[in-house]
């Protein structure tokens, strides 16, 4: 994401209670879960780290559940997040990451690739971190058909289709346990609106996807997506808003 103050700014005080982003979190949490569960030993807390982790809004949910770590490029991000009461933040470039090799159990990159020139380099950097058998996931928006305004604003590279991210996973090492659709349904009305954005004369700058809606609207949209996902819609439909991927570093 770009760092610009008013961005950042923008982005940390609308994402905590945005359907967009607060529903992203269950989606994720529902896939994390149960593989976090099964790493979990009495041995020693596991050590999960959120690169990207922006104003921290995952990296609190996540905290529950071991030694937790977020690395964000921006600086502003950061001062959101460490408001937030947040501790073990790190400045850091998703390419160099200041953690030595297999210290991870789990590592989360969630709309962070698209924001990398090199996304395979930045998923190299995540499988030297994670131990083997670690699980790393990540979210990425889908379809180059749906780029618009969004896209520009906060600095994404591309979009992805299931076959380019399969293949950036597979070229960095990892093994896929899953890979869906989300956000089905906002599929047809936001390629419509790419359309439409694409279309506007000039070089008028176009907005991003936080709007003002009221509080039921908000609630009822997040419970959308969040059902979506539950009834499984994603692994059926062959198109949506956003890829969630689940993988692993094999095993020695």
């Amino acid at each position: 994401m770009r760092d610009d103050v008013v961005i950042q700014e923008r982005y940390g005080e609308r994402s905590e209670e945005y359907f967009w982003n607060t529903a992203s979190d269950d989606v994720v949490m529902a896939v994390l879960t149960p593989a976090l569960r099964a790493m979990t030993t009495a041995r020693r807390p596991l050590r999960v780290l959120d690169v990207g982790c922006g104003p921290g809004n995952t990296l609190r949910r996540l905290q529950p559940w071991g030694q937790t770590f977020g690395a964000e490029y921006s600086e502003v991000g950061l001062s959101v997040a460490r408001r937030r009461g947040l501790t073990r933040l790190v400045a850091a470039d998703s390419l160099r990451l200041p953690f030595s090799a297999e210290t991870m159990d789990c590592v989360l990159a969630l709309d962070v690739i698209e924001h990398v020139k090199d996304d395979i380099a930045a998923l190299r950097e995540a499988h030297r971190l994670l131990r083997p058998g670690g699980v790393l996931v990540l979210t990425v928006p889908a379809f180059m058909s749906l780029w618009r305004s969004h896209d520009e604003l906060y600095g994404h590279y591309r979009r992805y289709s299931k076959a380019a991210l399969l293949a950036a996973v597979r070229a960095a090492g990892f093994e896929t346990e899953r890979c869906e659709f989300t956000k089905c349904l906002f599929y047809f009305p936001l390629l419509v609106r790419a359309r439409l954005d694409r279309a506007r004369k000039g070089d008028a700058p176009g907005g991003d996807d936080f709007f003002d809606i009221p509080s039921w609207l908000n609630t009822m949209l997040r419970w959308q997506i969040v059902w979506e996902h539950r009834l499984r819609i994603g692994r059926i439909l062959p198109v949506g808003v956003t890829l969630v991927w689940m993988g692993r570093r094999p095993a020695r």
